[in-house]
């Protein structure tokens, strides 16, 4: 029963590190600790992990094996950073395994305390700071804040109906891109460009990106390799949006 415990802990650990953006070498390395605590030094030969960015396996022979499937990824290093607390606790023996399980259960039923007013208004401020930073004027970091507010609430409008990666980026930033227009032709603004950055800003997928580096250094070469494409083809759907902004400005006569 204690082995069938912890091979559920783990691979609930691993299933919440994954769903939240952990890298594929820190969820292998934190099963692994924890298996290791559990089963003991004198049977380090007697368990296998093995992690993909769609699946979780783990191996403790005599127990057999057992398999989470990894469901939607997204970014809450919140839920990634409380794993590995309790790793740590469970490992340096200040929990004990039906507490970490639970605790876990805990964790990964916990709803985002962020309202999405407020992550919309801080994408809003986001795309306006970086506006600035591309020596825009104050005319052009309204725009670029309308872009990236309306970029972001239709993003996390869109992906919870669609469920399908990389057309909700294409229609985000292309809505994003057209309230950035809208703002720069009202408002005299001195660079469109500047608006259509505001727009992609807050869905660069810069943690994809950096994950994929990570992974490929640590010589998860197969899921490193898979992130970089998938940061490619996010990166081809907000480049696609803002295209056919400029597109469409140009066919109607607009200036761009």
């Amino acid at each position: 029963m204690y082995e069938k415990l912890l091979m559920k802990t783990a691979l609930l650990a691993g299933k919440i590190l994954m769903e939240n953006g952990a890298e594929v070498y820190r969820t292998e390395d934190t099963l692994e600790r924890i298996i290791k605590h559990g089963v003991g030094d004198n049977r380090i030969d007697e368990y296998y992990t093995h992690v993909t960015l769609t699946g979780i396996f783990i191996r403790i022979e005599k127990l057999g094996t057992d398999f989470r499937r990894v469901g939607d990824r997204t970014y809450n290093l919140t839920k990634i950073s409380e794993v590995n607390s309790l790793s740590r606790a469970f490992t340096s023996g200040k929990i004990s395994l039906p507490d970490m399980y639970k605790a876990l259960k805990r964790v990964q039923e916990e709803k985002s305390p962020i309202k999405d007013w407020f992550k919309v208004l801080c994408s809003g401020v986001l795309s306006g700071s970086i506006v600035l930073i591309f020596d825009g004027t104050f005319w052009d970091v309204i725009p670029g804040g309308i872009a990236g507010a309306v970029a972001f609430y239709v993003y996390i409008k869109v992906i919870d109906y669609l469920k399908a990666p990389f057309i909700s980026e294409y229609i985000s930033t292309f809505v994003g891109g057209v309230a950035g227009y809208i703002g720069y032709a009202l408002l005299n603004g001195h660079s469109l460009r500047l608006a259509m950055i505001g727009a992609v800003v807050p869905l660069v997928p810069g943690i994809t990106i950096t994950n994929s580096m990570r992974d490929i250094i640590a010589r998860q070469f197969i899921s490193g390799s898979i992130r970089f494409i998938e940061s490619f083809c996010v990166a081809f759907a907000l480049g696609a949006g803002i295209v056919t902004v400029y597109y469409i400005v140009r066919l109607l006569g607009g200036v761009v």
